[in-house]
């Protein structure tokens, strides 16, 4: 992808999180996007709606994606979410073969985020890039960053 297409896909993610905040839910949002620079799936966080700890923006978005997929091929696709994943969501991108992560805010921009093991995504993805039989994954973090806090920032002011 290039700058021009990452900020495209970032903006749809972004937007998804505005719909979360919107709806009430936290504001976290994810897009899922082929190796083609197609759309496969969007999402935002519905824990609260859906009482679903693991409804995260990137596992809605996932779950879109392999509807439409019809299966759970995401080998090579990129991520496009608005924070840094957690750890869960890290496990669910790794498994899938997923190829490229770009987050906006960090996961320590979320007022009383709690790292578990002090496991940021670019610290799974370091490990997950010396296993030898396991797909390497590019991540680019801090992407569109200044646009991703002010909405994260808005669920906690209420």
């Amino acid at each position: 992808m290039n700058d021009e297409q990452d900020i495209k896909f970032m903006e749809l993610a972004l937007a998804q999180s505005e719909l979360a905040l919107s709806r009430g839910q936290a504001p976290f949002g994810a897009v899922v996007v082929s190796p083609a620079g197609e759309v496969i799936g969007e999402g935002y966080n519905t824990a609260r709606a859906d009482l679903d700890v693991s409804a995260h923006g990137e596992v809605s978005a996932i779950r879109a994606a392999c509807r439409r997929l019809g299966n759970f091929n995401l080998k090579g696709y990129t991520i496009y979410t608005t924070t840094e994943p957690c750890l869960s969501c890290s496990f669910l991108i790794t498994q899938l073969e997923m190829g490229r992560v770009v987050y906006a805010a960090r996961g320590t921009d979320v007022p009383g985020y709690k790292p578990l093991l002090n496991a940021d995504f670019s610290n799974v993805a370091e490990w997950v890039n010396r296993q030898p039989d396991w797909p390497p994954i590019e991540v680019q973090g801090e992407f569109l960053r200044d646009r991703a806090i002010p909405i994260l920032l808005a669920n906690f002011k209420k």
